[in-house]
């Protein structure tokens, strides 16, 4: 799971998502919810990005202007905890909080 710290890394993972599916993952090092998510990505990051499935995380606190255009940028609502799933640059799929789970993405990831 690559550090999304720039707005270049941002851009180019949302480029990238035109030819993969990108997997953007907002995180809250404050947030105990977040920490939960937290394990739950590095569990989908080992089984899917061997897969060429590229995963992003970006940090909501140090690296908020990023995590705001995040948003901004794919048209969606601000969250934290949050995962986005990108294809052909576009948001396909996305869930905050408690509705972050391996199953969930598993599902996402595998269609």
């Amino acid at each position: 799971m690559e550090a999304v710290t720039t707005m270049e890394a941002l851009e180019s993972l949302i480029e990238r998502s035109k030819e993969q599916t990108v997997v953007l993952f907002k995180h809250s090092t404050r947030c105990p919810i977040s920490a939960h998510a937290d394990e739950e990505m590095v569990k989908v990051a080992e089984d899917f990005e061997p897969q060429g499935i590229a995963i992003g995380r970006i940090f909501v606190v140090e690296n908020r202007d990023v995590s705001l255009a995040c948003t901004d940028m794919l048209g969606i609502k601000h969250e934290s905890p949050q995962v986005i799933v990108l294809r052909d640059g576009e948001p396909a799929w996305n869930e905050s909080h408690h509705a972050i789970r391996y199953d969930k993405l598993e599902s996402v990831l595998g269609q």
